[in-house]
Parts: C-alpha cells; structure tokens; sequence
C-alpha cells in the first residue's frame, strides 16, 4: 500500500528530526536552559529540516497544486498544534517521572547526577512519539494531498 510506503519515508525523516531536535534540546538542557524553552528553539530547528526531506523525499510530487510556501506554511502549523501535543505530553511526564519516587529512584541509580536532565531527555523523547502519528496524518490528508 501506498500509504504504508509514506509513512514508512516519513518515519525515517522524522527519525532524521527526532535526532536534529535531541540534539539541539540535550545541548540547550545540559546549558541549563529551561526544558520548554529547550523544546521550542528544538523544535524551530527540526521542523525546517523536516519539512525539506519530506518535500523532497517522503512526498516528492505531491501536492502539486500548492506552491512550496503554502506547502510549508501547511506544515509549519501541522507541526505546531502537533507541537503543543509534544509540549504537553513533555510537561506531564517530566512531572510524573520526576514525582514517581520508584521511578526517579531507577533513573539515579543509572543516571547518577544527571537525574532531572536525563528525565527531561526522555520525557522528550515520549512527547515527539505521541505527537508523530498525529503529525503524519495531518501532512498527508493536508500539507501534500493531491
């Protein structure tokens, strides 16, 4: 199926972001920058890269009655309510990883004292995953359909 093949390009672009956007955030984060404002500046960085191989790759040819500034702006706003889901699922894992004594507890003994940045990573990593379907669907009935 088409779809599947789409989604499949798609993953791996957001793959491609998903390791844009870590990378900026751990680096804001290990600088002591607050996590959401971390989230957002990742966020910008990620979604221009995004946006570019999918246009290029996971969607090539779709979409063509649309000029590539609509394209993007489409995508931008996708990615953004998509965004304010990352930012949600973010604020509500760090505070539940952060408040589960077990949880903190395990992360610790591993992390040591990296603990709340560590936390924050994966709180990040949980928010881009949730936020990915909802993304995908968004672009391909919207940003690119035909």
């Amino acid at each position: 199926m088409e779809i599947i093949k789409i989604f499949m390009k798609f993953g791996l672009v957001g793959a491609s972001g998903v390791i844009v956007n870590l990378l900026i955030y751990t680096a804001l984060i290990t600088l002591d920058v607050n996590y959401l404002i971390a989230a957002t500046v990742a966020f910008l960085f990620a979604v221009s890269s995004n946006f570019y191989l999918n246009f290029i790759w996971t969607f090539r040819g779709k979409g063509k009655g649309k000029s590539v500034k609509k394209k993007y702006l489409h995508f931008f706003i996708i990615s953004l309510l998509n965004f304010v889901i990352n930012l949600f699922i973010l604020k509500i894992a760090v505070e539940f990883l952060s408040g589960n004594e077990l949880t903190y507890d395990i992360i610790k003994k591993y992390a040591g004292s990296n603990t709340d940045k560590i936390i924050k990573i994966i709180a990040q990593i949980t928010g881009i995953g949730v936020a990915t379907f909802f993304n995908f669907f968004g672009n391909y009935f919207i940003t690119f359909r035909e």
